[in-house]
């Protein structure tokens, strides 16, 4: 296996690909937590105004997060870039 193959074949969906789900997932569960206590800080205004705050920064992520992936798969479904592994004759031994 060479290093294209063990990047593709193996990091990639094995690490990065989980890795990158987790960040959203983990930017997710911290908006809806933030959400949560606006709600329950609903009467002390200091505190609201501190996870308002929070809250609209876990907006802002996870839009950053989701377009840029939408851009990604936007560029490479329009420019028609062929993401599939080419394969190279080899020598067998």
């Amino acid at each position: 296996m060479d290093f294209k193959g063990l990047v593709n074949d193996y990091i990639i969906p094995n690490f990065i690909t989980p890795i990158i789900s987790l960040i959203l997932a983990a930017a997710i569960v911290f908006f809806l937590w933030n959400i949560f206590q606006v709600i329950k800080n609903a009467d002390n205004e200091k505190e609201l105004e501190k996870f308002k705050s929070k809250a609209f920064s876990g907006i802002i992520a996870i839009a950053v997060m989701v377009s840029m992936w939408g851009l990604v798969n936007f560029v490479t479904k329009s420019a028609k870039l062929d993401t599939t592994p080419i394969n190279i004759p080899q020598l067998s031994n």
